[in-house]
């Protein structure tokens, strides 16, 4: 009996070639093929859609000023010279960026006499034009460019009346200031005030970017 079964094992043995086992392998290599073409594939499509985005987002540049009454509308807020000695930039960044506008402007620049003049050129006539030329220009400025639905109207909402002790507690002027000397921030009124003010203070121009959590912001 113990004879029979190991003439049969050694016969089994005999079957298992060479070429039996490179087939086998040949098979298994074949099975494990369109799991990594898969893979490598959905890496590739990822990569490309990637890719195509950015070039749509390259070509699809707007004026340095936006697009007023769409989600591409942009203002003009300045952090002013009281606001960066007293490190209130970050908490101003952070209430617009909490609301859900996206930054595409920023930059750290200090004015000249000449620049502000320019800037307030509306309110020459008024009797404290060169004080606030004077104080506008004592220090460096945060310019930045905020993009956004309604951002216009709402910036202005977000910053406060002029006069921090008429501004209401939750807006930037009636948390952080007291004095209308200091109210520390500025922003556009207007379209034509933001497009304006963009052209003087951006005229490199701002970055059209997307912002991958806008389907979370808007409808």
């Amino acid at each position: 009996m113990f004879s029979r079964a190991a003439s049969r094992l050694s016969t089994a043995r005999s079957r298992i070639t060479p070429n039996s086992i490179r087939s086998v392998s040949t098979v298994t290599a074949r099975l494990a093929v369109p799991k990594v073409s898969l893979t490598m594939a959905t890496g590739l499509v990822v990569a490309t859609s990637t890719i195509g985005l950015a070039f749509t987002n390259c070509a699809e540049t707007i004026p340095v000023y936006g697009v007023p009454g769409t989600n591409q509308e942009r203002t003009f807020i300045a952090c002013k010279p009281d606001a960066v000695q007293r490190g209130l930039v970050g908490a101003i960044i952070a209430r617009f960026e909490t609301r859900g506008y996206k930054l595409v402007g920023l930059k750290m620049v200090w004015p000249t006499k000449e620049m502000a003049e320019t800037h307030y050129k509306d309110l020459s006539k008024k009797p404290f034009f060169p004080g606030l030329v004077e104080f506008f220009s004592s220090g460096p400025i945060v310019c930045m460019c905020w993009e956004g639905l309604d951002v216009i109207r709402q910036g202005r909402q977000m910053l406060g009346e002029t006069q921090p002790l008429a501004s209401k507690p939750g807006s930037i002027r009636g948390d952080y200031s007291i004095d209308l000397g200091r109210n520390i921030c500025h922003g556009s009124d207007s379209p034509e005030g933001a497009e304006h003010e963009l052209k003087m203070w951006f005229p490199e121009g701002v970055n059209d970017w997307a912002k991958t959590i806008d389907a979370w912001v808007y409808e």
